[in-house]
């Protein structure tokens, strides 16, 4: 039986997760996966500059731990470069730990912005037309009177609306309320699959955010506001798009 790896604490989750060469095409490109955990332990050791010791206590591992992490993110970085490869940012047992430096992003670093239009693709993975702004938000009970549910994996509906036409559907999500683990992930998917996107609810956690921002899904989160509320405070533009999970995993 392979030994359990405790989930190393990190306060930073990158906005881009995908590098890659120029002028390769996707087809003939192989990729490099380099973990969460391996990028908080580049980051603390040369940008940082923490010691080995500090570094170690920031992630809540071991010395022989860190330096591990280091020396395999700089063995994928090298292969990357080198080689080159494509490099993807994913994965990693990995916690948010209180202070997470990319949460929310206001003063110099504006990421607030209205949701971007989608491209439908057609069976050739053409460009048929521009999809309308789809917005999918996290509800108690799927009216517009409602407030915003504040856990985003288990949440118990979905308001999904096109804010061009003002056309909506309530989706429910009773069935990722009460699974173990993975409500999240299952959530995000569903959103995804409904084509939003931007997506308001009250916390998101680590999987969801990476689940949705790895789709191109814009992230808000409000708190103490009904759903009407929220939907014009994003179509004016009031809410700061969120850069990374605001909450720890199981929250």
């Amino acid at each position: 039986m392979s030994k359990r790896t405790i989930p190393r604490k990190i306060s930073f989750l990158p906005d881009v997760t995908y590098f890659r060469p120029a002028h390769m095409g996707m087809a003939v490109l192989e990729e490099v996966e380099l973990r969460h955990d391996e990028v908080e332990a580049i980051r603390l050791k040369h940008l940082d500059r923490l010691d080995q010791e500090a570094a170690a206590r920031h992630m809540g591992v071991s010395q022989p731990t860190f330096h591990r992490l280091l020396s395999s993110a700089h063995e994928k970085l090298a292969e990357a470069v080198i080689k080159g490869k494509a490099l993807r940012i994913e994965g990693g047992n990995v916690t948010v730990q209180d202070g997470f430096q990319a949460a929310s992003c206001g003063g110099a670093r504006d990421c607030g912005r209205r949701p971007r239009r989608l491209a439908k693709t057609d069976a050739a993975g053409g460009v048929k037309d521009k999809g309308s702004p789809i917005i999918a938000v996290a509800s108690v009970d799927g009216s517009f009177e409602g407030a915003v549910g504040q856990r985003f994996g288990r949440c118990k509906k979905l308001v999904v609306y096109n804010s061009e036409n003002g056309s909506f559907e309530v989706m429910d999500n009773q069935k990722n309320m009460g699974t173990a683990q993975g409500a999240g992930i299952q959530t995000a998917q569903a959103v995804i699959d409904l084509g939003a996107n931007a997506v308001i609810s009250g916390h998101f956690g680590p999987q969801a955010f990476e689940a949705l921002h790895s789709a191109g899904i814009d992230v808000y989160s409000v708190s103490d506001i009904n759903v009407d509320e929220a939907l014009r405070r994003l179509q004016q533009g009031e809410l700061d798009r969120l850069c990374g999970p605001d909450v720890d995993a199981h929250w």
